[in-house]
């Protein structure tokens, strides 16, 4: 993860300018007033918007918004007097609820790190056809030697995560039916490997539009939402939740680098929408224990919604989990290689319980869709890349089983990860996800029934005819004529 625009890192976050304003969900009307009354500020609603779609326009200008579904609002204060006035809303209040007043950040897309990973790499590309048997019976404990029954015609990726197996494992999930939103830097939507998807699509970003000129954006909602066969047959699949509705939320410009408050927009608009998985490979540096309200306070309200939220560590290469996957309530993802060693560029925990890295996903050599103008397909590395590997399975996961929601999710993603052997915990977390998947129960082959015995007659060989036989009394008459002559 890149902390500043030309790629370095000096560990201390950017601000905007703006505040983040963290109050209570639900309460517009409340904090409207309130946030009027102390500082003289006009807020809008995102209820002023259709489906809580904050414009981008709106974001840019006036003196902020409230986002309704999380409780937060970014200001834009005129005056040194207002900054004063909004902070002693939180420095001179008795309430417990007083709203929490924080610097808005700039954030970033993660940039690729460490040189030999971008070279990157390609399995092999085979048709398989597998024939299954028998009944099927869900897998709930992770057996490290099943990781060896993969499939070839899939990324390295969807294979050591059981996205995609081989006999006798089975893989019937698919995301129908659940929705993922990807806040990036926007999508291609004119990629053919999407055409006929399901894709709702909204931008933050002042003055550009949802389409993606950078490549992030579509290279993270490839792995994530990607086909199950790309229209490119000479590419391997890529996508984990191939029939997942897409939600495709532009926080990023097309430089790559967006605002706390772009973000929350986002954050706001899935949760509005119902969106059951939010994965966002961004971020900015962090070097203290502490952590952001207001993602925080969007986090846990997205729990109790029914919408887990999954971040990228960061690759700063063993520093601190990274804005915002560092909030508790976010799920932190790390990377891994081929080899499921920890990526050398993986951020790790540092200030548990916070702060910590919760699960890990491929992150190396990452094969996956990119705008057409970029070449329609690209590897890539980095935790950017892993965190939609954990987004799509988590799909999977909701989609096995309607009970998983929000905090559920997340329970479930950690109790079926896969543990890596030799691989401290600060470092991958619970371990490596792995998708829902069916063991398939050979049946013995159904014997042929026995043929009826069959009946054979007997064999009539013909009988000779007897000679007739001379009448005795004829015989005796004649012998008694003769005599008597």
């Amino acid at each position: 993860m890149s902390m500043s625009i030309n790629g370095t890192n000096e560990g201390l976050p950017e601000y905007t300018g703006r505040l983040l304003v963290t109050g209570r969900p639900h309460q517009g009307k409340e904090t409207i007033q309130s946030l009027k009354n102390t500082t003289g500020l006009s807020i809008a609603s995102s209820r002023d918007f259709a489906d809580q779609a904050v414009t981008a326009e709106a974001l840019a200008e006036g003196d902020g918004i409230y986002f309704d579904e999380i409780g937060v609002t970014v200001v834009t204060p005129g005056s040194d007097d207002q900054v004063s006035r909004l902070a002693g809303m939180e420095a001179f209040s008795a309430d417990d609820d007083a709203p929490i007043v924080e610097p808005e950040r700039y954030v970033y897309a993660m940039n690729e790190q460490f040189g030999e990973y971008l070279r990157g790499f390609r399995d092999a590309v085979n048709q398989v056809s597998n024939t299954y048997l028998g009944s099927m019976e869900t897998g709930d404990e992770p057996d490290e030697a099943d990781i060896d029954v993969l499939a070839n015609g899939s990324t390295w990726g969807l294979q050591k995560t059981r996205v995609v197996v081989g006999f006798p494992l089975g893989q019937s999930w698919s995301g129908a039916g659940i929705k993922i939103a990807v806040l990036d830097t926007g999508m291609d939507l004119g990629h053919p490997d999407f055409a006929g998807r399901s894709i709702i699509s909204q931008s933050f970003v002042p003055n550009e539009a949802v389409q993606d000129f950078h490549s992030h954006g579509t290279h993270c909602i490839g792995t994530a939402c990607g086909p199950k066969e790309p229209t490119d047959q000479n590419q391997p699949r890529y996508g984990v939740a191939h029939q997942a509705q897409i939600f495709a939320g532009k926080v990023l410009s097309n430089a790559g680098s967006g605002a706390d408050g772009w973000i929350l927009g986002g954050i706001n608009w899935a949760i509005a929408n119902h969106c059951h998985v939010v994965s966002m490979s961004l971020g900015a540096a962090t070097s203290a224990s502490g952590f952001s309200a207001a993602y925080e306070a969007a986090a846990q309200a997205g729990l109790s919604a029914g919408t887990l939220i999954i971040a990228a560590a960061g690759n700063d290469g063993g520093r601190p989990v990274s804005h915002p996957a560092n909030c508790p309530s976010i799920m932190a993802v790390g990377a891994v290689d081929q080899a499921l060693g920890k990526a050398g560029f993986s951020n790790i925990t540092f200030f548990p319980p916070h702060g910590k890295v919760d699960i890990v996903g491929p992150g190396v050599g990452t094969l996956s869709s990119v705008p057409v103008s970029h070449g329609k397909y690209g590897t890539k590395s980095g935790t950017s890349m892993a965190t939609p590997h954990v987004a799509g399975i988590a799909a999977l996961h909701a989609q096995s089983n309607a009970a998983y929601r929000g905090a559920a999710l997340w329970q479930r993603l950690v109790a079926t990860a896969l543990a890596l052997s030799g691989q401290p915990a600060n470092h991958v977390g619970a371990g490596l996800a792995q998708a829902p998947y069916r063991r398939l129960q050979l049946a013995p082959w159904p014997l042929p029934r026995p043929f009826p015995p069959v009946k054979i007659p007997p064999i009539l060989r013909p009988v000779p005819p007897v000679p007739p036989q001379p009448n005795e009394r004829a015989v005796a008459k004649s012998v008694t004529r003769g005599a008597k002559r």
